[in-house]
């Protein structure tokens, strides 16, 4: 139930910016592949900053995000906000490095490096979105 109100949201918003979401658990190699994780893994740990997440690309091209969900969990408790759509933000943001140039983070919006009570608030209340420029970038990259 959890993962399917995460499912929807992320629909939701990236349906905003013009970008369809489909959600199967099929093989489609062409698929960004999202796995939930209970804990960070490597440097992750160490990181000075809350890492709620982590988008990479194998050597095959292969396109996977990974979400770790205690700390999820805790951001949600932290911002007293609800776990599912911590869990949306987290994998909107990762499919949003998936998309978008690599290393790519702003100031504000969606793609925020550190989160706060103000990002997860305006998530709440379907404000939380992608920059106009992040828009134009994710659809020139689309097929």
């Amino acid at each position: 139930m959890m993962v399917h109100r995460a499912q929807e949201e992320v629909t939701r918003v990236y349906a905003r910016i013009g970008v369809p979401v489909e959600w199967d658990g099929g093989a489609d190699s062409s698929a960004i592949r999202i796995v939930l994780l209970p804990y960070e893994t490597g440097d992750l740990r160490r990181s000075d900053n809350t890492v709620m997440g982590a988008a990479v690309r194998t050597r095959n091209g292969n396109a996977v995000a990974y979400v770790f969900y205690r700390r999820v969990q805790v951001e949600a408790e932290r911002y007293e906000v609800s776990t599912p759509l911590v869990l949306a933000c987290a994998i909107a943001h990762e499919l949003g490095h998936l998309l978008l140039p690599v290393g790519t983070h702003a100031p504000t919006g969606l793609m925020r490096a550190c989160w706060s009570r103000d990002e997860f608030h305006r998530a709440e209340q379907g404000q939380l979105q992608f920059l106009p420029d992040e828009v134009a970038r994710i659809r020139a990259g689309l097929p």
